[in-house]
């Protein structure tokens, strides 16, 4: 099936590549560059190299979706009863951040797709959670004003023996949440992808653009799970989800992410 192929579920047609998604992670070292961000913080540049990443998409209620979600960000499914929920981790090679020697990173993200708000990208997604195991990571984003949480004991397990894969974010992330199941890594290429990760700050929105010349997409049989009383088991309806509109784990060799403020 072409990456740009259409699924309709729910009443709520949905293109492959609005649902795809890659904010990528790695080998990360980050620099100032312009345009500037709100009070005064500059925007800056992450390269990212040697990277294993998963993608779910599942679709949750829009309306608790949009509990997390501005009204200037337009929800993918809007008018529609559901809308398309994305968890993406990542196991980085290393990072080295503001010169600081370099040292394994463990990236995981949750977001709702949304239609792009400049029209870039081939996919934009709205961030509700980011959490890094990489405190210098965590630090440039919370300057320039993601809701990034530092969480130093992301568990990230692939055995490339079985693909067994496993993932668990436990305090102090919050919300808690788990990740399991079997993956199946892809030896060809798939062309590029860029991704857009939106988060709205004081004074503007936070866009992380992620361009990922060459990825290798493969598949993946996973499943979550999260406190049912906490916010992420309100916003899926339960304590488990299953992915299924995209399931994929993908593999590349590098990446460049700008990370910058923009006009609200």
């Amino acid at each position: 099936m072409s990456m740009r192929s259409t699924l309709t579920r729910s009443g709520v047609s949905i293109g492959l590549a609005v649902l795809m998604t890659a904010i990528i992670g790695s080998t990360v070292r980050t620099y100032a560059q312009s345009p500037q961000s709100f009070d005064g913080f500059p925007g800056f540049g992450v390269e990212f190299t040697d990277c294993v990443e998963s993608i779910g998409v599942t679709l949750v209620p829009t309306e608790s979706a949009r509990a997390h979600v501005p009204s200037q960000f337009i929800l993918a499914g809007d008018g529609q009863p559901v809308t398309p929920l994305v968890v993406r981790t990542a196991r980085c090679g290393g990072s080295a951040t503001a010169g600081h020697r370099p040292r394994a990173t463990e990236i995981a993200q949750i977001g709702a797709v949304i239609v792009p708000p400049d029209f870039t990208g081939d996919i934009n997604n709205y961030t509700i959670w980011y959490y890094t195991s990489d405190a210098g990571l965590a630090l440039r984003l919370r300057l320039a004003g993601v809701r990034a949480q530092y969480v130093p004991t992301i568990d990230y397990d692939y055995e490339t023996d079985d693909n067994s894969f496993s993932v668990r974010v436990p305090l102090p992330g919050v919300p808690r949440l788990a990740l399991s199941g079997t993956v199946n890594p892809s030896p060809m290429p798939a062309g590029s992808f860029v991704a857009n990760w939106w988060q709205a700050a004081l004074g503007g929105s936070v866009k992380m653009i992620t361009n990922v010349p060459v990825i290798n997409i493969g598949g993946a049989d996973l499943f979550m799970t999260t406190n049912e009383h906490g916010q992420l088991g309100q916003l899926i309806g339960s304590s488990s989800t299953g992915f299924p509109i995209i399931q994929q784990f993908n593999t590349f060799d590098a990446a460049h992410m700008q990370v910058s403020v923009v006009s609200p």
